[in-house]
């Protein structure tokens, strides 16, 4: 239900508060020739005018940016004339970038004017590009459907309050135990490979029991700050109670959220159940990459298509769609909304490991999940 990061901007809903004279100095300024029509199943179409000489300042813009990245023989990267520049990379591509720019500029602004409830990514076509001319577009988006929600907190109570008891048998004491031995024993090999002077030591994929370290207070305190093998484990016993209490909580959640999703009535946009299938296939193709298999290998080997796929994904996918609005606009009721500083904290560090990613995505993509663990331990809270 979880998944990977991501960093498009998805669920997000955009509302600011203008001016009447903002709004005209906007419309004036950047994009002419609005329409809007509503569409069925909560989406909206939206067709606009971005203006030459507006268009120019992105091209401009596009240039430089493209500049940073292009290497031509005999320059340096962002050093490279302009017409050779274009000369190398072709007109096509520049312009594809400043409309690309312009629009991500541009498309929200318009949004804001026009008081459309958008949410998720847009569906932009282009029907006019080229140098020196206007931009012309038609954009589909999601809206802010009507959610009629069950009875939330009817549900949490129901679900949350059952009681539930949870104990550690020795046998799954003993299973751990023989695990921790093993990765032990796996460490140890690859260190000996190491001080042999083996060139890529490898850890041993399998370890016989009789080659497993024998338990005792000896070897417990070589792993942490344990003094007695009783000692170690009354600690492992703790931490596999601890993690059968955990998914037992995340079993309620997910039990929880699907009886809402099952009662709440929404009329869900065709749009946002394309976006998340596209997620998923991004996710999968990950994976697949990941074991250094080829898509077209995979999906061979399993006997689909990739349309064949989406279809069977459609179901899980609008579950993943509805969860989301869901949890929005119980955050909404509630006042739900996660702490700046904590947010900022985690923009900060997920930079760091995603380094090409942009922030305000990122950011997106933080207040959102802290905003939906918010509802889940408020949901959890109205059981007590």
């Amino acid at each position: 239900m979880y998944g990977k990061p991501d960093f498009s901007a998805r669920g997000r809903v955009l509302h600011c508060k203008v001016t009447a004279d903002t709004l005209t100095r906007m419309k004036e300024e950047q994009y002419t020739n609005v329409k809007t029509k509503k569409l069925p199943e909560s989406e909206y179409e939206v067709t606009a005018t971005i203006p030459a000489n507006i268009l120019s300042g992105y091209r401009e813009k596009a240039v430089k940016k493209l500049g940073e990245d292009v290497e031509v023989p005999g320059f340096r990267k962002g050093h490279v004339p302009t017409d050779m520049l274009i000369g190398h990379v072709g007109e096509s591509r520049v312009m594809e970038r400043a409309a690309n720019m312009a629009l991500a500029d541009i498309y929200p602004k318009i949004i804001v004017a026009e008081g459309i409830d958008a949410i998720g990514s847009p569906q932009i076509q282009i029907t006019k590009l080229a140098k020196d001319n206007d931009l012309e577009f038609i954009a589909t988006t999601a809206i802010l459907p009507e959610i009629q929600l069950a009875d939330y907190t009817k549900i949490a109570k129901t679900i949350f309050s059952k009681k539930e008891t949870f104990e550690v048998t020795d046998k799954e004491l003993t299973e751990t135990l023989t695990y921790i031995r093993r990765q032990r024993a796996q460490i140890d090999a690859y260190e000996k490979q190491k001080a042999e002077g083996v060139e890529e030591p490898k850890l041993p994929e399998e370890v016989k029991d009789e080659d497993l370290p024998e338990l005792t207070d000896d070897f417990v305190q070589k792993l942490g700050d344990f003094k007695t093998v009783a000692d170690f484990e009354t600690k492992v016993r703790e931490n596999i109670l601890e993690e059968k209490k955990l998914r037992g909580i995340e079993k309620k959640r997910i039990e929880t959220i699907e009886k809402i999703i099952e009662d709440s009535k929404i009329e869900l946009p065709r749009l946002l159940i394309d976006q998340e299938i596209q997620r998923m296939q991004m996710q999968m193709e990950s994976q697949i990459a990941q074991t250094g298999t080829q898509l077209d290998d995979y999906l061979k080997n399993i006997g689909k298509t990739m349309e064949e796929l989406h279809k069977e994904w459609e179901g899980e996918a609008a579950k993943r769609a509805k969860l989301q609005l869901i949890l929005n606009k119980i955050a909404k009721e509630q006042s739900i909304t996660p702490n700046a500083e904590e947010v900022q904290r985690e923009v900060d560090h997920i930079k760091q490991s995603y380094p090409t990613a942009e922030v305000e995505n990122i950011r997106i993509y933080s207040e959102t999940t802290k905003r939906n663990e918010m509802v889940f331990k408020y949901l959890e809270e109205t059981a007590k």
